[in-house]
């Protein structure tokens, strides 16, 4: 017997480092307390979370080789429930006392309605709790009827309360071990959620950035392909937009299987998977295309995947809605050793949409913007064409009366070099704007001789201002080569010019006529330095700080306000500078280009 108890209390210790499950422990307790106490049967009652009830977890029905089936077991293999205080298991867990009955009917807190149920006659009860290390209750261990006519004495009553304090150690720890293992796999959830958030977040990341960065729609749309593809683990993928017109949809862009084969392709609207998601505004996902039999008839749409010769296993699509247009991101092909996609892969591609959405409707604003932007652009360039047209129609209507009253000639023929010169400059400036409208460069420089250029410049000025009392002066300080584009820089001192003969001629001046003169130096560090003064009244206050935006105008009967926003634009290209002083009686525009090294290299590669 002492080889069998010491084998009971090694049994039940061994259960705490087993595998064990909660329910296995118990029956291995109840068993070894069975045959130790030499019992017909033993059950084991815990309390509940709440502490107020005790519920049967498992009751044993005989006691060893050769004992009699017990009745009762049928019955108590329901769970029975007791509250705490009431019956002897009851009692014990309400007192934290054993209890060792020899007689239970005389024992006013026994109920006999189990033994009336079942016909087995319970004779004596030895009933102990089972605490935890800090003497907390976990529950009873109650033991029915010592073998061999005998009642249980005190050496039972002990070697059960050492039994069942045994037990209740294993029981705590068997908890804690699934309580941990249980933590241990809610952590292990926790990181996997974690980690496809942050995948999630990543890709929403990279699709942003390439949002932002792409120029052109069809980049777009690749470059966010890409990205969805690899966030949803996929093996392919395409994006379908609906035509305008006909409501089809076309293949825009695709990665994976045979993307060169399928971009430009159409699927009839209302057709497929894909049809189906955009007619329905709603996600769709088939896991075997090839068994998929939908009860509302949509099947995955196999002339294209005959055509191009990829055959999707599994399909993935949800829909895309913009404020113009609609379409789907379609992803094919499960990867990572799984064919099926999750709700998971689902939420994510819904989003994924929702900024691709967003990403095609921004990129559409954009284009009609860049598209307007540019519309304006060559209307106000135009505009500047047509303000500086005014210069040479001058000068050509000046030498084409000089023609028709010169006989001379030599002079004629220098008359007409010098209206051909100013139809060049009117070619080059059509030239400039076509080259603009284009997107092509619009600066020519070229090595310019400068006592020829602005000795002829001065020659146009005044005939352009001649019958306007305004001497032009030329103050030519460099008499060397510089290099500019020669027609802008004609462009720019025109305009300086006409508007200083507008402000000397304007009716606040206090004289009529002036003088405009045209100062051309060299600075230390090489850059050709420009200057435009006149005698004039000088700047109105009120528009000397918007002085070079486009349309800024005072006082001028069919000014455009264009002439000085161009005067900028020519110096900005040339990479200069262009500095204004003002007072009344002196107006000094000065006009800085540099001449580096590259300058002469770009005017080689021109």
């Amino acid at each position: 017997m002492e080889h069998a108890r010491l084998r009971a209390f090694q049994d039940i210790g061994a259960a705490a480092g087993a595998m064990l499950s909660l329910d296995e422990i118990l029956e291995l307790v109840v068993d070894r307390m069975t045959q130790v106490l030499e019992a017909d049967r033993s059950t084991i009652y815990l309390l509940e979370d709440d502490g107020q009830q005790l519920v049967s977890r498992v009751a044993q029905s005989f006691g060893g080789a050769g004992a009699p089936r017990d009745p009762l077991a049928s019955a108590e293999r329901h769970e029975i429930r007791l509250a705490v205080g009431e019956g002897i298991a009851g009692w014990v867990a309400r007192s934290g006392q054993p209890l060792n009955i020899v007689d239970a009917y005389s024992d006013k807190r026994f109920d006999p309605t189990w033994d009336r149920i079942t016909g087995y006659r319970t004779r004596n009860v030895l009933c102990v709790p089972m605490k935890n290390r800090l003497g907390r209750p976990l529950g009873v261990v109650q033991v029915l009827n010592k073998r061999y006519g005998h009642a249980f004495d005190a050496d039972d009553e002990a070697m059960a309360s050492a039994l069942a304090a045994q037990a209740a150690v294993t029981i705590e720890n068997n908890k804690f071990f699934v309580s941990t293992i249980q933590k241990n796999m809610e952590l292990l959830e926790t990181k996997q959620q974690l980690e496809r958030k942050v995948r999630e977040l990543e890709a929403l990341m990279e699709i942003s950035m390439a949002s932002a960065g792409a120029t052109r729609l069809d980049d777009l749309l690749r470059m966010v392909l890409d990205r969805a593809v690899r966030a949803v683990d996929a093996e392919a993928g395409s994006i379908l937009i609906a035509n305008e017109s006909s409501g089809d949809l076309e293949f825009r862009c695709a990665v994976g299987g045979a993307p060169d084969k399928v971009t430009r392709m159409r699927i009839p609207r209302g057709t497929g998977i894909c049809g189906w998601v955009v007619e329905n505004k709603l996600p769709r996902v088939v896991n075997d295309v090839d068994r998929h039999s939908s009860p509302d008839g949509v099947r995955h749409y196999r002339d294209v995947s005959d055509r191009v010769g990829y055959h999707p296993r599994s399909v993935l699509a949800v829909p895309l809605v913009w404020e113009d247009g609609e379409g789907a991101l379609e992803l094919l092909n499960k990867n990572a050793g799984r064919d099926s996609f999750t709700e998971d892969d689902v939420r994510l591609a819904t989003v994924i949409a929702s900024h691709v959405s967003t990403a095609i409707q921004l990129a559409n604003a954009r284009e009609r913007r860049d598209k307007q932007e540019r519309l304006s652009t060559i209307g106000q360039l135009l505009s500047g064409v047509l303000h500086d047209l005014k210069a040479p129609l001058t000068v050509i209507a000046g030498y084409v009366r000089e023609l028709v009253a010169e006989d001379d000639r030599a002079m004629r023929e220098r008359f007409a070099q010098s209206v051909l010169k100013q139809i060049e400059l009117m070619n080059a400036m059509t030239r400039e704007t076509l080259a603009f409208a284009r997107g092509d460069r619009s600066l020519w420089v070229r090595k310019v001789y400068l006592k020829s250029f602005f000795e002829e410049l001065r020659d146009q000025v005044a005939r352009e201002l001649e019958g306007r009392g305004i001497r032009i002066d030329l103050e030519l300080l460099d008499r060397g080569v510089a290099r500019f584009d020669q027609h802008k820089i004609q462009r720019a001192v025109h305009n300086l010019a006409r508007n200083a003969a507008e402000a000397i001629g304007a009716p606040n001046a206090r004289r009529r006529g002036g003088t405009f003169t045209i100062r051309v130096e060299r600075r230390d560090d090489d850059a050709l330095l420009i200057s435009c003064r006149d005698d004039g009244p000088g700047i109105p206050e009120e528009i000397r700080e918007r002085l070079f935006e486009s349309f800024t105008t005072h006082g001028k009967e069919g000014g455009t306000g264009l002439g000085l926003a161009i005067v900028r634009k020519v110096v900005d290209d040339h990479g200069g500078t262009i500095e204004v002083e003002s007072e009344p009686g002196r107006t000094v525009f000065r006009m800085t280009l540099p001449q580096h090294e590259d300058a002469a290299r770009e005017d080689a590669a021109a």
